[in-house]
């Protein structure tokens, strides 16, 4: 038993096995070691077309690449960033950032690449909006076809979450911002793709396309690993979907009771009206001895009709139990009955020495010349040799005898148990005729006086009413919280606590990491960088105290970039997730200064030559930075005016 869940039933006052039920009844998963991370790389990229309207031609854009920093250069609205789109679309089998004049000039489109060096390559042809592909991941394995964006996605999605080995993070979707009523969401490929594109065009993101519903902090888990956050997240989700459950039962409790105390009133109305026609009728009868006898009867009848209520249920019980037994007795005779039979069979048919076929009296000696055999050492009958000679085997047998042995004491006590039942049934049946009978004799002593029926009937309603308002008594009490929330409600406080403990020394070295990227990539005014495990950074300026979202654009651009790259490297330590493979598109009217720029791509060069394994394709509007800092072989560049395809 791990010391996680041991915890966790000390904190909710429950038995270890009992803690231990509830969080494998809800899934939730104790922090383990993550496996080392796989690295994805691409090694060529393809699509053409058609152009239509002002630029109409035919297109063709071809590419291979490999580890390190690429380079596409061009200016503005050239379709640089159309390259990363395609890429990104590929790979994630859907992506709405793609323009839609691009996406309807494109009718095919391939790209190769591998993980870990195990190839995969996917193309399509993409008419009226739907594309209609295949998946090749490999020689040994076969294709997957896909035809529709939703298919395209859901083979993406299964394909890397495989390859890549991404855990699949829970989450709770709210159903309106504010409210406590949502849903159970799961986390996998669709956002984690987010982690592989980093785009100048989220002001107020800085991981993934957006901040709710625990993105960020999804996007945290996958990069670095961080410890016990999925089962922080496990235990939270089972919470809030059990809290809610609880909630759906108290607002149909609250209905219930308000229907309740309709009904209550009534039952004091009928109670008021009924002394008040008592009291309209004069004094009561000296018969108060006839009531008090009807109402002895009624109560012994109750008590007698309850017992043989339970009898019969009991008989019903101990009947089918000994049905069961029973008849597992009789089969197990009969196949124990098989077995001896077909053993003796055997014995008796294997000593026989028939002189003529059984069916056509045909004579041995002539089914032998016909066949041509003469041996002695096979069947005179059909020719085959005999079987060997081996010892009876009478394991079956035995084993099946002593099951009946048992059977037979378990038939003869359900047997005994049942007729005690039996005679139980009759018994109370018996007692219950007896009751009724006095009952009937009470009611049949009464006389027929309204004085009296109106004290009935007020009792009757005064017996009702207090019975009612008992029932809504006890709806109205508190009602204790149920072991498995408190369960859960520990596991997810527990398991926040060794998050933030073995999180806190992580993220202050991913922070660390942050700040000197951030600096080397040009931000030179930054002193100091906290990114916290939630997802809110805040930093120090020359000038004073700052956070993400108060930065200028081009300021946030490098904090992505240093960000993205700091939690890989420090990923690499922790279980991370990341592969390693990094598409950055800055739209040339936020860029930096060309100086800035400059030292951004020296700088992504020396960290792709530090990390091993990692691939950059940056695109950017500067064609003469990117023919003086990134190689030939490594740039795609268009001309002037010219289109990148």
């Amino acid at each position: 038993m791990s010391n996680f869940t041991e915890a966790v039933a000390r904190r909710a006052g429950v038995s270890v096995e009992e803690a231990t039920a509830v969080l494998q009844h809800h899934g939730v998963r104790e922090s383990g070691v993550l496996p080392r991370p796989h690295r994805l790389a691409l090694t060529y990229i393809e699509f053409s077309g058609t152009k239509a309207g002002k630029f109409t031609d035919d297109f063709r854009f071809m590419w291979p690449l490999s580890d390190g920093l690429w380079c596409l250069a061009a200016d503005n609205l050239k379709g640089k960033s159309t390259v990363l789109e395609v890429i990104w679309w590929c790979l994630r089998g859907k992506n709405k950032r793609l323009q839609d004049t691009a996406r309807r000039w494109i009718s095919h489109v391939r790209l190769e690449g591998h993980v870990d060096g195990d190839p995969f390559s996917v193309e399509f042809r993409h008419k009226d909006g739907v594309p209609t592909g295949r998946l090749e991941t490999g020689k040994t394995t076969p294709g997957i076809d896909f035809a529709g964006e939703a298919e395209f996605a859901s083979v993406m999605s299964q394909f890397m979450m495989n390859r890549l080995n991404l855990e699949i993070l829970r989450g709770w979707r709210s159903d309106v911002k504010g409210e406590e009523d949502g849903k159970a969401s799961v986390t996998d490929w669709a956002l984690f793709s987010h982690a592989l594109i980093c785009r100048n065009r989220n002001a107020e993101v800085l991981l993934g396309e957006t901040s709710e519903n625990g993105s960020v902090v999804s996007l945290l888990q996958m990069f670095i690993g961080l410890p016990w956050t999925s089962t922080r997240r496990d235990a939270d989700t089972a919470l809030k979907t059990v809290r809610q459950q609880q909630r759906g039962e108290k607002r149909r409790a609250t209905e219930d009771t308000h229907a309740r105390a309709d009904a209550l009133q009534e039952l004091k109305d009928q109670v008021a009206a009924a002394e008040l026609a008592l009291a309209d009728t004069g004094a009561a009868p000296a018969l108060e001895d006839q009531a008090a006898a009807v109402e002895r009867a009624a109560a012994h009848m109750a008590s007698c009709a309850e017992r043989h209520a339970l009898a019969v249920q009991v008989q019903l019980t101990v009947q089918q139990n000994y049905t069961e037994v029973h008849q597992t007795l009789v089969d197990d005779r009969k196949r124990l009955r098989d077995l001896k039979e077909n053993e003796a069979a055997k014995r008796y048919f294997g000593a026989l020495t028939p002189t003529c076929c059984p069916r056509c009296t045909t004579p041995v000696v002539d089914l032998l010349q016909a066949r041509g055999e003469q041996s002695a050492d096979h069947c005179s009958v059909c020719g085959s040799a005999p079987p060997e000679d081996a010892p009876q085997d009478t394991t079956a047998i035995d084993q099946l005898s002593e099951s009946i042995e048992a059977l037979a004491a378990a038939d003869e006590q359900t047997r005994t148990a049942l007729r005690r039942a039996e005679k139980e049934r009759e018994t109370a049946a018996a007692s219950l005729r007896e009751a009724r009978q006095a009952m009937a004799a009470a009611q049949a002593a009464l006389p027929d006086a309204s004085v009296l029926r109106r004290q009935l009937e007020l009792e009757r309603w005064r017996g009702a009413l207090a019975e009612r308002e008992a029932t809504h008594a006890r709806a109205g009490g508190t009602v204790q919280p149920d072991p498995e929330e408190k369960v859960l409600e520990s596991a997810s406080k527990e398991a926040d606590l060794r998050a933030g403990k073995a999180s806190k020394p992580i993220m202050d070295r991913v922070s660390s990491e942050i700040l000197n990227l951030a600096v080397r990539l040009g931000y030179s005014n930054l002193q100091d960088v906290k990114l916290q495990a939630n997802g809110p950074m805040m930093l120090h300026l020359d000038d004073g105290p700052s956070s993400f979202n108060r930065v200028t654009e081009g300021e946030q651009l490098r904090l992505r970039m240093a960000t993205l790259l700091a939690l890989l490297r420090v990923g690499q330590q922790h279980g991370g997730r990341h592969p390693g493979l990094f598409l950055i598109d800055s739209a040339g009217a936020q860029e930096m200064i060309q100086t800035d720029l400059a030292e951004t791509l020296q700088q992504l060069r020396a960290i792709c030559d530090e990390t091993g394994g990692l691939q950059i394709i940056a695109a950017t509007a500067n064609r003469e930075l990117a023919r003086t800092v990134i190689p030939e072989d490594r740039a795609k560049i268009a001309e002037p005016g010219a289109f990148m395809w």
